[in-house]
């Protein structure tokens, strides 16, 4: 079965707040919802990044501190039989912290392994750009790959990302204003290269060492026709 994109959502709260995501219209049993969010502060705290509602699992806590600190979490949960219709995540209640997340959805990805391997991460200071770096994956036939990132810098809530070569076609992102400020974005790959290095996702603001920020790069295992799990499944025949 190939992968497809369902749909995805954004939302954001000033002074640590929590954060809930409207899951897109369509959104049913086993579509993989992936989550990221992050925060923007100037505490030099290493938040404990966490989602509120149950049943993610998390692939990436990033922690980035530089005078404008980055925050990002990234989790995936796979739909039940009755399908979540929000996802909220823990702003952590700091009072001068921005906090922006957004989701993708999709249909098709494997349901016993969603990610073909381990995430890989990246955190930088000095820069507001994040570079989500390379993922060495199975390479299965249909396999996509996702790139999340989170950038803390005192811009205000209308910075936007340009995505790198690929990962335009349906990317989201958010900023949130506040004392410290937040842009997080995601894209996604339907073609990715083996081993795939995404490249950066520019910020539209003024570049600063006293920001900083956090990325992450993930594989989608697609799931197998039922012709490949017959095949998987046969009992090899003697020679």
């Amino acid at each position: 079965m190939a992968i497809s994109f369902v749909g995805s959502a954004e939302n954001s709260a000033a002074n640590g707040a929590n954060v809930t995501l409207t899951l897109p219209a369509g959104t049913t049993t086993n579509d993989l919802v992936i989550v990221a969010y992050g925060i923007g502060d100037n505490d030099n705290v290493d938040f404990d990044m966490a989602m509120v509602t149950t049943g993610y699992t998390e692939v990436a806590d990033l922690f980035a501190n530089d005078t404008q600190d980055a925050s990002l979490g990234v989790y995936w949960k796979v739909m039940g039989a009755t399908p979540d219709t929000t996802a909220a995540v823990d702003g952590l209640g700091g009072a001068d912290a921005a906090v922006a997340a957004v989701c993708m959805v999709f249909r098709g990805v494997d349901l016993t392994t969603p990610m073909d391997v381990t995430p890989t991460t990246a955190t930088a200071i000095n820069t507001m750009h994040p570079n989500p770096p390379s993922i060495n994956h199975n390479n299965p036939a249909g396999v996509w790959t996702v790139i999340a990132g989170a950038s803390g810098h005192t811009l205000a809530g209308a910075g936007t990302y340009t995505f790198p070569t690929g990962y335009v076609t349906n990317a989201i992102d958010r900023g949130q204003d506040d004392d410290s400020d937040v842009t997080v974005g995601m894209g996604s790959r339907t073609n990715p290269a083996d081993p795939e290095d995404p490249g950066v996702m520019t910020h539209s603001g003024t570049d600063s060492t006293s920001f900083a920020w956090c990325a992450a790069t993930l594989a989608l295992r697609p799931a197998l026709v039922p012709a490949q799990r017959l095949l998987n499944m046969a009992p090899m025949i003697p020679a």
